[in-house]
């Protein structure tokens, strides 16, 4: 099934109608839809969309003139030139999309070579838009941005496609229920390749066919996404556990790994550079080295790092009902989690919209560190915007459990907040996946910069 990507398309189309930029650069890890996005983008427009294979130099030039709807291809060049005829026999730019671009690249480095030499020649003088598209995120930073690259100073569009947001998500649940939607949507890390496989699915069915049945091959799992990119997994493997455990912080993990810390964040930083993990600052202390963690990105890596590689035995065994028993007996915390970063999305959403008395400008966290006792204590969104055009911060609880929130809790995030040195207005929002006591509603009724939210309201953003 296909669902528009609102961002994306937009970004694709700012392209299209930009007479100045000609090469657009799209990726993203495995599984994120690029591809169908592409040729959906391209199939209305005068273009050719060519998706190349690892084969060799012939193969490859015989596999592009077909896109082109040639017989063959003598060489590059001959390909080349039959896109300036495109772009000559329409009077709309022509979309040339290259897929897959590090395997045009190596069937013949010549390929690249001559592409460059054209794009940057020949084809100024006409309307030719060039898509260069691929999977993995160290070889297209080697190939098209590295010091020694034939691109290396060429004013790319770049485009990184990630996971769906939870407008597009929903799309693909059967459930109506939010708390199913929830558990879906972080379940499956709203990443198309998931999603498209459970849309008549039940909650159970769908955990079972997005990670139990990956035993079959297939479902792109983050170990094959890794493989990818990187050759030595034990270490990525053990460090993207401990993440998931709630280690977050460097000490934290090389203790559990027993490597160094000088030796984790070179780790840390490649993770992050193939977009599997994130490093996050407190939000009003950006130079604080001591106030730094790390998390895994996407929630269908944190649900496989946390459950099942953690029981890795019963995986192999095939022993799913275990499987799904340990899962199950342990979701809250996970759910805690997704209910955080959901509530980010819906915060950043409505805000945009214009449905919050303020606007965002930038949204995170903020925390104090315990030594001693290596926990935090902190906020689950901190959020800095405007309001009226003075700034302002907005303070964010999420709570995921099974009673109404008090009035207490309103009073420990306005208590907490002392504890943070920002001027400004400030706004104050309480999350909950089960509602409010009639307390908190009446205090949030007569304080303006209250605001009560419930899951109802975050799934219908």
């Amino acid at each position: 099934m296909y669902i528009e990507r609102e961002r994306e398309i937009a970004l694709l189309k700012k392209f299209y109608e930009d007479r100045d930029k000609r090469v657009a650069v799209v990726y993203g890890r495995k599984g994120m839809g690029k591809s169908t996005l592409l040729r959906n983008f391209a199939k209305d427009k005068n273009s050719v969309y060519f998706a190349a294979y690892a084969t060799t130099d012939t193969e490859e030039l015989r596999l592009f003139a077909r896109a082109l709807n040639q017989e063959d291809a003598k060489d590059i060049k001959r390909i080349m030139e039959e896109i300036i005829l495109m772009a000559k026999e329409d009077d709309n730019p022509a979309v040339v999309v290259i897929d897959n671009y590090p395997d045009f690249v190596k069937a013949d480095p010549s390929f690249e070579k001559t592409l460059y030499e054209y794009v940057v020649g020949e084809w100024k003088k006409y309307p030719i838009k060039l898509i260069i598209c691929g999977d993995s995120f160290l070889s297209m930073d080697k190939i098209l941005f590295g010091k020694k690259t034939l691109w290396k100073d060429y004013p790319f569009y770049q485009i990184q496609v990630g996971s769906m947001s939870f407008r597009e998500a929903r799309n693909f649940f059967k459930s109506e229920y939010p708390e199913e939607q929830l558990f879906l949507w972080a379940m499956t890390g709203a990443i198309p390749f998931h999603l498209d496989k459970i849309t008549e699915l039940s909650v159970d069915e769908a955990m079972v066919e997005t990670f139990f049945e990956s035993r079959r091959g297939g479902h792109m799992l983050p170990e094959e996404i890794m493989g990818i990119e990187l050759r030595e997994m034990a270490y990525y493997n053990r460090m993207l556990q401990t993440l998931a455990k709630g280690l977050q912080r460097v000490n934290q993990i090389s203790d559990v790994v027993g490597k160094p810390k000088d030796v984790v964040v070179p780790y840390m930083n490649t993770l992050m550079q193939i977009g599997m993990v994130d490093k996050e600052t407190v939000i009003t202390e950006k130079t604080n080295r001591k106030k730094t963690r790390y998390s895994i990105v996407n929630m269908c890596d944190l649900f496989w790092f946390k459950y099942v590689a953690d029981h890795i035995d019963l995986y192999y065994k095939g022993a799913t009902e275990d499987l799904k028993t340990v899962i199950l007996t342990d979701v809250s915390e996970y759910l805690q989690e997704a209910f955080i970063r959901l509530s980010k999305e819906y915060l950043v959403t409505t805000a945009a919209d214009g449905r919050m008395p303020f606007t965002i400008d930038e949204i995170g966290n903020w925390w104090l560190n315990d030594e001693e006792t290596g926990t935090s204590e902190g906020f689950d969104i901190v959020a800095l915007g405007k309001c009226e055009g003075k700034d302002c911060t907005i303070y964010g609880r999420c709570y995921f459990n099974d009673k109404p929130i008090e009035i207490h809790e309103l009073k420990e995030l306005i208590e907490l907040t002392k504890k943070v040195e920002r001027g400004g207005d400030v706004f104050y929002i309480i999350f909950s996946s089960e509602g409010f006591n009639e307390n908190a509603k009446t205090v949030a009724a007569t304080i303006k910069n209250i605001m009560l939210v419930t899951l109802d309201d975050v799934v219908k953003m």
